[in-house]
């Protein structure tokens, strides 16, 4: 009890003099600066949206310019959160398995079709969605919306084909398994989600040996069902053609059994601190991982939070990088982000320290955490927060494939089209008493829960002021 007290009444003299002291010692920009130039929002295309008889969706979006296109079905619900109990991680298989092979096309000759239109064709899971992807020349998007139908429909996953992605993902969980960020996310995701479908972050072992083709054949026609999925296609393309193309070859698709259920909620946020320690034997580094549910995309808390976070932890420029890097040297490149689900999201702050120095450097993560909370943002930290966010967003979707992938990424999460050109506008919005609105909701140290990943008996040592210290094993 009185080690608590004692670190109380740090974090408030902290609180009290320390950010005044750090912000008097920070070096001004040079003065003669030219200014930053007006913000340029997202120009937003028009979206022409049908859906086909058997309840797929599709959105044509023309970009000219550059004679490319990208393609992205999306399928809502289909990710890890529909993995059967027991089964934790079959997404990832099933992701990396499904474009191998059809009853009339091998893996060869699919590679072999889209290459002739400089195309490539992949798939990948998240929490929410299966996302089936390719893109190529504009010419080339019946060609893509024919092979992509035929992958859609009838997978075939060939035994080969499915024990060489076995294989592969065993090396990649065994090679991830040995790095100390997995295993706090690992544990980390476990202690916030509970048994909520939000907590696997990766496929288990016993998962990946024991899943066979028929398994995978089961689940596809589980999770691709036409009445849950988006077809998305942007770049420079003849609509009318790829239109048609879309109606031969996804006309004829009908979901087969019962789609997976609904995810649920996401449980209740954490009402107190949580100490845990994964035990990494003889590591010389602690691996620190802070976290806390956050809200999903459609919560008018999101932008507040997104900007207090880029402040906070998530940006280069951000006080804890400020902080504990440049002022005191505890480590190379901490940073905070938050993973946006549809069902509730994950906020997180990280940093990579010496052992010794864990108590330490956590000290100064909780008081940054508090000072979100105790503080107002400055005029300056909120206009390079919300120039960092917008310039990034800007950067990111300059691309047709990152055009396509926002879309897809916006509806699997609720948000309707036209979003694509409202996130710079809803940022620039954010004030700074909402700001410290979302520091007060999200980021007091004392309802967050601390992973740390390390040497068992240093890092309890380290963390024993804190609180009562749980170890769970990796």
């Amino acid at each position: 009890m009185k080690n608590t007290t004692r670190v109380t009444i740090l974090s408030g003299v902290l609180l009290a003099a320390g950010g005044l002291a750090r912000a008097a010692e920070k070096k001004a920009l040079p003065p003669d600066l030219p200014p930053f130039g007006a913000d340029k929002p997202l120009p937003v295309p028009t979206i022409a949206q049908s859906k086909l008889p058997n309840g797929l969706s599709v959105w044509l979006v023309k970009r000219s310019g550059f004679p490319r296109a990208a393609l992205v079905l999306a399928l809502r619900g289909a990710g890890s959160a529909a993995d059967p109990s027991g089964a934790d991680g079959l997404t990832g298989l099933l992701a990396a398995a499904v474009k191998e092979g059809t009853p009339t096309r091998t893996s060869r000759a699919i590679a072999e079709e889209l290459q002739t239109v400089g195309a490539e064709i992949d798939a990948s899971g998240t929490a929410d969605a299966l996302y089936v992807t390719t893109g190529g020349l504009g010419a080339g998007v019946p060609k893509m919306v024919e092979v992509m139908a035929d992958i859609a429909r009838h997978a075939s996953y060939p035994q080969g084909e499915v024990e060489l992605a076995k294989q592969n993902a065993l090396q990649d969980l065994a090679a991830q398994e040995a790095t100390p960020e997995f295993l706090a996310r690992k544990t980390l995701a476990r202690a916030v989600y509970g048994d909520h479908p939000y907590h696997s972050v990766a496929p288990s072992k016993e998962t990946l040996q024991g899943t066979t083709a028929a398994d995978l054949k089961r689940e596809h026609a589980r999770r691709f069902h036409p009445e849950r999925a988006l077809l998305i296609v942007v770049g420079d393309f003849d609509a009318a053609a790829v239109q048609m193309a879309i109606t031969q070859h996804f006309g004829a698709w009908r979901g087969v059994g019962d789609a997976p259920a609904d995810t649920p909620p996401s449980p209740a946020g954490a009402t107190a601190r949580r100490l845990i320690v994964t035990p990494r034997p003889g590591s010389v580094q602690s691996q620190i991982l802070i976290g806390r549910l956050a809200p999903t995309v459609t919560d008018p808390a999101y932008y507040p939070l997104l900007v207090a976070n880029t402040i906070c932890s998530g940006s280069f420029g951000s006080r804890l990088v400020e902080n504990i890097r440049e002022d005191k040297g505890y480590t190379y490149s901490p940073g905070g982000s938050i993973a946006t689900r549809a069902k509730g999201g994950l906020l997180t702050v990280r940093a990579d320290v010496r052992t010794e120095v864990t108590a330490a450097a956590l000290t100064e993560m909780f008081y940054e955490q508090d000072r979100m909370a105790a503080t107002m943002p400055t005029d300056e930290e909120l206009s390079r927060a919300k120039r960092y966010q917008g310039g990034l967003y800007l950067l990111r979707n300059q691309i047709q494939s990152a055009v396509a992938q926002t879309l897809a990424s916006n509806w699997v999460n609720g948000l309707p089209p036209e979003a694509l050109g409202e996130f710079v506008s809803k940022v620039n919005a954010v004030t700074a008493d909402q700001v410290r609105e979302a520091g007060r909701a999200f980021f007091p140290s004392a309802r967050q829960t601390v992973v740390v990943v390390g040497d068992e008996a240093k890092v309890k040592a380290e963390l024993a002021q804190f609180g009562e210290v749980a170890v769970v094993q990796p």
